[in-house]
Formats: structure tokens, C-alpha cells, sequence
């Protein structure tokens, strides 16, 4: 981005809804599941958040497109 001045905008998210930071298994430990199995993960849970920054180049994005529009699924969804 070097130089270029970003604009954005704090959108919080919908009620019932939080983000969350995951951190996933360090190499070597033994992931949680039946053994053998490759598709055995973990992650940790390390943080939350309850809004997020849609960011724009040079100036914050229009409301109701992007980032916006896309959080307005979520209580749409479940209503449906």
C-alpha cells in the first residue's frame, strides 16, 4: 500500500454474531480425532471481535455495497 492513504469504515456485526481469532495446532503436536485421520485439526480460540473495518483505497467503501451487503446475510439467512 505504500503511500496510498485507506479510508474505512467500523461495521459491527449483526445481533447473535461475533468474530473470533482461531490459532491453529503447532507442527508435531498431536491433533484431536481418531488417529490416522488427515483430516484431524485443532484450533484455539484466542480472541473475539463484534464489528470489523471494510477498508477502501483512498477512501472509505459506500454503504450498502461490499463488505456491508455481505454482513446483511447472516439475519436474512436465518430468518429464511
Amino acid at each position: 500500500f505504500r503511500g496510498r492513504r485507506l479510508g474505512g469504515r467500523e461495521l459491527p456485526l449483526p445481533p447473535g454474531y461475533r468474530g473470533l481469532v482461531l490459532r491453529g495446532g503447532e507442527p508435531g503436536e498431536p491433533p484431536l480425532g481418531e488417529p490416522g485421520d488427515p483430516q484431524a485439526r485443532w484450533v484455539t480460540v484466542t480472541g473475539s471481535f463484534g464489528a470489523i473495518t471494510d477498508w477502501g483505497a483512498d477512501a472509505a467503501p459506500l454503504p450498502g455495497r461490499g463488505l456491508a451487503r455481505a454482513l446483511q446475510w447472516g439475519p436474512l439467512a436465518q430468518a429464511v
